[in-house]
């Protein structure tokens, strides 16, 4: 059962300790480790995986695990030691296992392979014969029931097979961690990984440093490496992790002293007057300081967005620093040559346009003389039709003075007189005009959602089947934007009302979303600041920067309605990638359930949100809470009937 101190120990961010214990400990059989580290590849060898190797086993060793190191491994004693290892994870006394590889890896129809020193690889083929497939070490794990798994791979660096056989895809593939595991990776799907100029890789370097860290969350340790890496790295590597952990894990668990509720939650209130301090800062350094010192902190969802865009600023300012300063070196460097390149380049681009310019100045009199030509013809044909012309008004004139006379003969003789026939006037028809065309008008809207009209491939299928894909939030509000809403009870489905959201103000500045004239009010994530009477002391983060299956974070916020005030906090998960169909149609969704407290009222809590990424709305939304004698006080069910949306940040 979920309890008040659950929470409050799930959002307490304890300083670490910096240091190394000074001496090993003893051997935990509970607690297993193989570290493998390859380096000496005949055709592409590495300088740092043995030495990343050497210092993660130092480090597990030194936490008490019971550590087989394996470097520059051949394919055969690879698997032996994967096969010994899966052999030891079955014991019954076994609780974590820990598998870390350092070394070049590949990735062939979504499978990922790690790659022993004799491996030589020159064809597809080989990859699967010669290498060791990833999934042979999941399959033993799977085998080892109730147990904690943890595979840490830094394993995506350059082509691995040199000239021989270059991989279709660069790095490593996505894989969602198994029930009770957690998969972590030198850099996100698709990308290589450094080398590291130093004793060790850059990620293992950070690895090895945060882990060490006393008393600390091996996600909230993770976090910290991803944030230094990025840093280090100018956004070029970024770690990334899956998560199905159902505990709390420690590498240093030194067994520290259970703090006190009033302990606990002025740790809470340091991470409320942090965020009070640099909520609207522009200084990266204050984001960073606040994500390491919170890792998993109420607003480290949205420091990570924050940081996000302040960093995509600074990485294109510092990339153009990089390209001004190597013009420069090159300049420096006495490029006399290529100067005298680009003159010689540009005086036969002279000479190339004198000789286009006497080309055209030719052709233009050519084309002259057959103008002037063909105007002295039209003038001749003109007077020839003139004369003609002439001539047979003449010869009209005649035909009608003989015509007069004919008629006046005729009149003379005629005894009955006969009315001229009438002139007939011109139809309304013949002066119709031609229809004009019309055009749509601009900043037509992106999307349109509704009872009767298709659903759009928003989040497409995801094509690796060992993955339901990684997405970025992707939303991108504008004023004008608005949802239809039906809210009903969730218990007895009986609907209470149609609603709608409307974005009346957008500052991006401030990070604040407007809805129906500030009745509602958001940051640019859509985690809510105001909801009709009820306010929040800061915005309640329950959106997540990016989706991802097993994704973990907490939310912790102040509620003030008609003047009480109450507190609650909650934990919130990605638990799965579901299909769902509302009145506005099917979607293809991400599911956030989250898990809550009320500490001044005893309530518990409960929220599922169905999110698309892209879309500003969610897709449904449903609140349960319980007072303190467990009676249902809220049962609401929210679903999209219609969006109009005008911009959409992921397809």
């Amino acid at each position: 059962m979920t309890t008040r101190r659950t929470f409050i120990k799930a959002l307490a961010a304890v300083p670490p300790a910096l240091c190394f214990r000074p001496a090993w400990a003893v051997p935990d059989p509970s607690r297993l480790a193989l570290v493998i580290g390859n380096s000496a590849y005949r055709d592409e060898p590495l300088t740092n995986p043995a030495n990343d190797a050497k210092a993660v086993g130092s480090l597990f060793a030194q936490a008490g695990f019971t550590v087989n190191s394996q470097l520059d491994a051949t394919r055969s004693d690879m698997l032996a030691a994967i096969e010994r290892f899966g052999v030891a994870a079955k014991r019954t006394d076994t609780r974590l296992v820990v598998f870390y590889y350092a070394g070049h890896g590949a990735q062939l129809d979504w499978r990922n392979y790690l790659l022993p020193v004799d491996a030589v690889v020159e064809k597809q083929e080989h990859m699967k014969q010669r290498c060791i497939d990833l999934s042979l070490l999941l399959g033993q794990f799977s085998a080892a029931k109730d147990k904690t798994f943890v595979i840490i791979l830094d394993a995506c660096r350059n082509n691995p097979f040199g000239t021989g056989y270059r991989p279709e895809q660069k790095g490593l593939s996505q894989f969602d961690a198994p029930v009770g595991s957690l998969l972590a990776y030198a850099t996100s799907p698709g990308n290589v990984a450094s080398d590291g100029e130093g004793a060790n890789g850059l990620y293992t370097e950070n690895l090895v440093r945060e882990l060490g860290k006393r008393n600390t969350r091996i996600e909230d340790a993770l976090k910290r490496v991803r944030l230094n890496v990025r840093l280090a790295s100018y956004g070029e590597q970024i770690p990334w992790e899956t998560t199905s952990l159902e505990g709390d894990i420690f590498i240093f668990n030194e067994g520290q002293k259970k703090l006190s509720e009033t302990e606990l939650e002025q740790l809470v209130e340091a991470d409320v007057s942090e965020w009070a301090r640099i909520k609207s800062s522009k200084k990266i350094d204050d984001w960073v300081r606040y994500l390491q010192t919170f890792p998993n902190g109420r607003f480290a969802e949205i420091a990570q967005m924050r940081l996000a865009r302040l960093l995509a600023e600074d990485e294109k300012l510092a990339a153009e620093k990089r390209q001004r300063e190597e013009q420069q070196r090159l300049e420096q460097e006495g490029i006399a040559r290529e100067r005298t390149r680009v003159a010689e380049e540009q005086r036969l681009a002279a000479e190339r346009r004198k000789l286009e310019e006497e080309r055209q100045r030719l052709t233009e009199q050519k084309r002259l003389d057959r103008e002037r030509q063909r105007i002295a013809a039209a003038e001749r044909l003109a007077a020839e039709l003139k004369q003609q012309e002439a001539q047979r008004q003449v010869a009209e004139q005649k035909r009608i003075e003989q015509e007069k006379q004919a008629q006046a003969v005729a009149a003379k003789s005629a005894t009955v007189q006969t009315p001229l026939p009438a002139v007939a006037e011109s139809s309304a028809a013949d002066l119709a005009s031609h229809p004009t065309l019309t055009q749509a008008p601009a900043g037509a809207p992106a999307i349109d959602i509704r009872d009767g009209l298709p659903v759009p491939a928003l989040l497409t299928p995801s094509a690796n089947p060992f993955s339901a894909g990684r997405y970025q939030l992707g939303r991108i509000y504008t004023v004008g934007d608005e949802a239809t809403i039906r809210q009903s009870d969730f218990l007895t489905g009986v609907e209470e009302r149609i609603y709608k959201q409307s974005v009346t103000r957008v500052d991006y500045d401030q990070d604040r979303i407007e809805f129906n004239n500030g009745h509602n009010i958001t940051d640019l994530m859509g985690n809510a600041i105001k909801n009709g009477p009820v306010e929040f002391d800061t915005p309640v983060q329950f959106i997540p920067a990016e989706f991802q299956l097993g994704k973990k974070w907490t939310a912790a916020f102040r509620r003030t309605k008609d003047g009480t005030l109450s507190n609650s906090y909650y934990d919130l998960q990605i638990t799965k990638r579901e299909t769902i169909t509302v009145p506005a149609g099917t979607f293809d969704t991400f599911l956030v359930e989250g898990n809550g407290w009320n500490m001044t009222f005893g309530a518990r809590l409960e929220t599922r949100l169905w999110l698309v990424p892209g879309l500003n709305f969610a897709i449904r939304r449903e609140n349960v809470n319980r007072n303190k004698w467990g009676r249902f006080a809220q049962t609401e069910k929210h679903e999209l009937v219609a969006l109009h949306q005008q911009i959409i940040g992921i397809l």
